[in-house]
């Protein structure tokens, strides 16, 4: 799915599957793209690469041709223009809590007149300047995809005015870090986590927003699906790699003379 059409499937209120890379393994981005995931989500906040490794990762999903995204670990113009210099299709920014944050990032990730992304036309993204600057500067404006974490209650406080600003594509709850700042740390079946994001949910969609979330397993994913939200991530790929290790160690042992 190129990035355009995960843009388009948005609009029509289609549903998209993701899931996170912790490990800077190229091997396993292009696997997750083989497995039939619409998308993988390269994330330099947890895991153990920075902004630096992306690259090479970027690679390996144009190889697979699948949609890569890169959460930055902070709201800063460098990390963000790096990641789309790198040839990523958006960027994840974590933590966003008020309007001011939501428009600097858009603008952190968008060339004049909408941004303040430096200009570099000899960069991965422009093919190294193989793109003409006008040609690669209309890509840029259609196909950067802007997602932002909502994931405290001063988000969901100033939610309607983050959902204001222009340029947000996608809202993305991130359940653990909300369900902290509720006070029910990693409940994410809690009643009060369900209705809280129950209610961005509606509120995103009702002003045409995607909204996306994390979910541990693909049961725990369903629910959120029937609520309609549309950017599912589930896992991650050490926990999908961890979930087959223990499926393939018990089949063997089973079958093991007692």
């Amino acid at each position: 799915m190129s990035i355009l059409k995960l843009k388009q499937a948005f609009k029509e209120g289609k549903t998209v599957v993701g899931t996170w890379l912790n490990a800077p393994s190229p091997a396993q981005v292009e696997t997750i793209g083989y497995a039939g995931f619409d998308l993988v989500v390269l994330d330099t906040e947890h895991s153990s690469y920075d902004i630096a490794a992306c690259e090479t990762l970027v690679r390996a999903a144009d190889s697979a041709q699948i949609p890569c995204l890169i959460r930055v670990s902070e709201n800063q113009p460098t990390p963000v223009a790096k990641a789309l210099e790198y040839g990523a299709q958006g960027i994840v920014i974590p933590h966003v809590s008020s309007q001011t944050q939501a428009r600097a990032a858009v603008s952190h990730a968008h060339y004049a007149p909408v941004g303040i992304r430096g200009a570099a036309p000899t960069v991965r993204g422009a093919h190294y300047g193989q793109i003409p600057w006008p040609e690669y500067l209309a890509q840029a404006k259609a196909e950067t995809l802007v997602v932002l974490q909502i994931e405290g209650k001063d988000g969901i406080e100033n939610l309607d005015a983050i959902m204001a600003v222009e340029g947000v594509d996608v809202l993305f709850v991130g359940p653990f870090d909300l369900s902290e700042s509720l006070g029910i740390s990693g409940q994410l079946d809690h009643p009060l986590l369900l209705d809280t994001v129950a209610g961005v949910v509606r509120r995103a969609r009702d002003q045409g927003i995607a909204l996306g979330i994390w979910m541990p397993t693909p049961e725990q994913a369903g629910p959120w699906i029937e609520r309609g939200v549309q950017l599912i991530t589930v896992a991650s790929n050490d926990m999908i790699f961890l979930k087959g290790c223990q499926a393939y160690v018990s089949q063997i042992k089973a079958q093991l003379p007692g």
